[in-house]
């Protein structure tokens, strides 16, 4: 079936919206928690050592969100404060505990997605991908807007990110 051009957005929209809310809905059931708990346990497992600030700016978060989301990640015996880089500021980082639920969480995020992905062949997954390197090759401007894009990725699983690779280029200029 051809259909127009102009459906292209439209339905890379729906897509992202699936995609978003099957993804959304395994992370959280995998940790039984919602919010930006899950995103923060990823960043962080990523980031260790981050600032409360850094962390909610990275989140999307208010000061008072940031501060609500780490007593939250503190309460849940997932993230431990430690000394920061300067007598002011206090270090993020996982607990055991906090490491084992950003492991579920990716876990459950790549189940999501690779079921998401089962009525494409392996030829439509390498196209898929090669569409998805190239729309988001050039997405980020800055350190804090690369950790936004990538805050529930499995960098394991993207060796050769395409939005770190395109940060890069975009910083040697």
């Amino acid at each position: 079936m051809n259909l127009p051009e102009e459906s292209s957005a439209n339905l890379l929209g729906a897509l992202a919206l699936l995609a978003g809310s099957r993804m959304r809905a395994s992370v959280n059931a995998s940790i039984g928690a919602s919010g930006a708990l899950a995103e923060a346990l990823v960043v962080l497992k990523d980031q260790p050592g981050v600032t409360a600030e850094w962390l909610g700016q990275v989140l999307g978060l208010t000061q008072p969100g940031a501060a609500h989301l780490v007593r939250r990640l503190r309460e849940q015996g997932w993230v431990e404060r430690r000394a920061g880089a300067d007598a002011r500021s206090r270090a993020l980082h996982l607990t055991p505990e906090g490491a084992s639920a950003a492991a579920r969480i990716l876990r459950a995020r790549a189940e999501a997605l690779t079921a998401l992905l089962a009525p494409l062949t392996a030829e439509q997954r390498l196209q898929l991908a090669d569409i998805a390197r190239a729309l988001l090759h050039d997405e980020v401007t800055d350190a804090r807007s690369l950790a936004h894009l990538c805050r529930l990725c499995d960098r394991a699983r993207c060796p050769q990110c395409p939005v770190h690779a395109g940060f890069q280029e975009r910083s040697a200029d």
